[in-house]
């Protein structure tokens, strides 16, 4: 008798990683993406890209959904890029 097959989380685990899990959320965005308007697929390709960037702090969160972390860390990032505009503005109103 052979081994019975393992699953594609590697080295012997039996539970997806946390990169795994995040990456396999995000890439079955593909079909959603693809009826995008051009230039928002391209944003969410940019916002899709940040959010693989920032999976290893997302994965300090303990959370089973691994969209709460992924929204959590998307607001985060609009609202450092909103504050940085309203320093600007208001920098160039004065």
């Amino acid at each position: 008798m052979g081994s019975p097959p393992q699953p594609p989380f590697g080295m012997g685990r039996s539970v997806p990683t946390w990169r795994t899990r995040v990456d396999e959320e995000l890439d079955a965005l593909t079909p959603y993406r693809r009826l995008l308007p051009h230039d928002e697929g391209q944003v969410l390709d940019r916002m899709v890209a940040h959010l693989k960037g920032r999976r290893g702090v997302a994965g300090m969160l303990p959370a089973h959904d691994p969209w709460t972390a992924l929204l959590l860390t998307a607001l985060l990032e609009a609202w450092v890029r909103l504050e940085a505009l309203e320093r600007r503005v208001e920098g160039d109103a004065v």
